[in-house]
């Protein structure tokens, strides 16, 4: 009902709320002594009955008010257990898809990844807002798509495959629980009675026949703190609106904790995002010949990228790790640059990004990858992002990584 008192600060709307009775309590005050006192109050005996009904309605106002208050309050921390229980179960299942074999672990946590910042980013302030998200039910639909088309192979993956899919069933649950929650809130009747309550309330005390100093402060001390009580069961109604209202933290913990690619990988990229930016932007251009392959040439500005190792080497002196280039060729991605090594020491210069790679998935949409993937039968922590020509076309991919650590984690120069 009073859904512009979300959009103001506490501190600002509950003096308002306050001051607002008061007047009101006020006015009517005024009103009464002014216009209807010598008729009202004629017989003496009236300022009794006046004084008897105050005390019994509100008793029967306090409780009304009272009970909304424990049901707004119950409420709220209802749905926040429900927002720490979802975000505990979506951070089991990240860690349950750790344990599958590439590439079908890099892309359920990839999609959980991206399906995270989308709830943090774009479904909480909707929820704020009142609205209801969908785009999030799709996200995990494309995630049960990438779970439901691995096969198990060994009774351990089978044993896996199961607990997996028993905790998506749950957050699912969880999920759709949170989902129907955002338009929860106190019934309307509930808010016509509490109105209809406060008038009577400020009418009775406006006929009390006291001195009107006493009046004056009595009136306007107990209407203040209608209003104050009134304004915190509005704050508490809705569970995702306002500042008292459930927060994302719990998603955010997770996320962090769990989840957020590696801060190495993100430095890394940093580089190598940076250099290339100074060379200018991207395009293709003409085409060369690698390993005996017709490839297109990339380049940034004027400079050809192209068997340039200038521009991943320094990436690998700076931020450590490893580092690509590729280029876009038909359906493709060949690296054109890299210190990524083969068997036999040699640059993997010309090889492609495998199609069963999680990232080629993500290359084909256009957007980045970051987690785990093999590469040349070695397994990296990673991060991939598009390269876009002027056009705002996929012409290419950079890539940085780190092998997987197994006792000792890559330390950063």
């Amino acid at each position: 009902m009073f859904y512009w008192v979300y959009d103001l600060s506490p501190l600002l709307a509950g003096p308002m709320f306050a001051i607002v009775f008061a007047c009101l309590t006020w006015a009517t005050l005024y009103i009464f002594r002014r216009f209807l006192k010598s008729i009202f109050h004629r017989d003496a005996k009236n300022n009794e009955l006046v004084g008897l009904m105050l005390s019994n309605f509100s008793v029967l106002y306090a409780l009304l008010v009272g009970l909304l208050a424990v049901a707004a309050y119950q409420n709220l921390t209802e749905v926040s257990t429900l927002v720490n229980n979802e975000a505990s179960s979506l951070g089991a299942l990240y860690r349950d898809v750790q344990a599958y074999p590439q590439p079908t672990r890099g892309m359920l946590q990839n999609d959980l990844r991206d399906y995270t910042r989308f709830t943090i980013d774009r479904a909480w302030p909707d929820q704020q807002q009142g609205i209801i998200p969908t785009e999030g039910t799709h996200r995990m639909t494309r995630f049960a798509d990438d779970l439901t088309h691995f096969i198990p192979s060994t009774k351990s993956e089978e044993i896996l495959h199961a607990e997996a899919y028993r905790q998506f069933n749950l957050y699912q649950t969880l999920q759709s629980s949170r989902i129907a929650n955002v338009s929860l809130g106190i019934p309307s009747v509930f808010w016509a009675v509490v109105v209809v309550g406060s008038a009577i309330t400020i009418l009775l005390l406006a006929m009390l026949d006291i001195g009107i100093v006493a009046h004056v402060w009595m009136s306007g001390l107990l209407s203040a703190f209608l209003g104050l009580v009134i304004f915190l069961i509005a704050s508490m109604d809705h569970p995702f609106r306002g500042s008292v209202s459930v927060k994302s933290a719990p998603f955010e913990d997770v996320y962090q904790s769990i989840m957020a690619p590696d801060g190495a990988i993100l430095r890394s990229m940093s580089i190598l995002l940076s250099d290339s930016e100074r060379y200018g932007e991207a395009r293709i251009e003409g085409s060369d010949i690698i390993n005996g392959k017709k490839v297109p040439i990339l380049f940034f500005g004027n400079v050809r990228m192209n068997g340039f190792i200038d521009i991943v080497d320094s990436v690998a002196k700076r931020g450590g790790g490893v580092a690509t280039l590729f280029v876009k060729s038909g359906d493709d991605y060949v690296r054109v640059t890299t210190n990524v090594k083969m068997g036999d020491g040699n640059r993997a210069v010309g090889t492609l990004l495998a199609a069963t790679s999680p990232a080629m998935k993500k290359a084909r949409e256009g957007k980045a990858y970051y987690g785990e993937a093999d590469i040349l039968n070695k397994t990296y922590i990673t991060g991939y992002e598009p390269i876009k020509n002027n056009k705002y076309e996929t012409v290419g991919l950079f890539f940085v990584g780190y092998l997987k650590p197994t006792s000792v984690t890559p330390t950063n120069k």
